[in-house]
């Protein structure tokens, strides 16, 4: 599977999601789009069926076409609290689970915001 990390997404992420399976991990920074709106960095997800991991909860209320979204509500924003949730949050739910859908993973819980495969 392929993922692209949000800007403000750790870049360790990309570590403890190739440590469970072979995943394909780039990130916004890493290919120098920086600075993109929302509905553009959707777009090229989507074209690349790549499923975003982001900390932004505007992806929440996302009207197009999307692969997946993975929108993290730790408690802080360091980068150990994303860590910790992510991890969390991939021993109780498999990533290949994720296409199609829109997640918002907080601690202790993960809710589906929208899922179009069973609209």
């Amino acid at each position: 599977m392929k993922f692209k990390l949000d800007e403000n997404t750790p870049w360790i992420l990309k570590k403890v999601i190739e440590e469970i399976e072979e995943h394909q991990v780039d990130s916004v920074y890493h290919e120098n789009i920086t600075g993109i709106d929302d509905k553009s960095l959707n777009q090229i997800c989507f074209k690349e069926n790549r499923i975003l991991i982001t900390l932004d909860y505007d992806f929440a209320n996302i009207n197009d076409n999307f692969y997946g979204i993975i929108i993290l509500r730790p408690k802080g924003q360091g980068k150990n609290a994303v860590k910790s949730l992510f991890k969390e949050f991939m021993e109780s739910f498999k990533l290949n689970k994720v296409i199609g859908k829109i997640l918002i993973v907080e601690i202790n819980q993960i809710r589906i915001r929208k899922d179009i495969l069973n609209e």
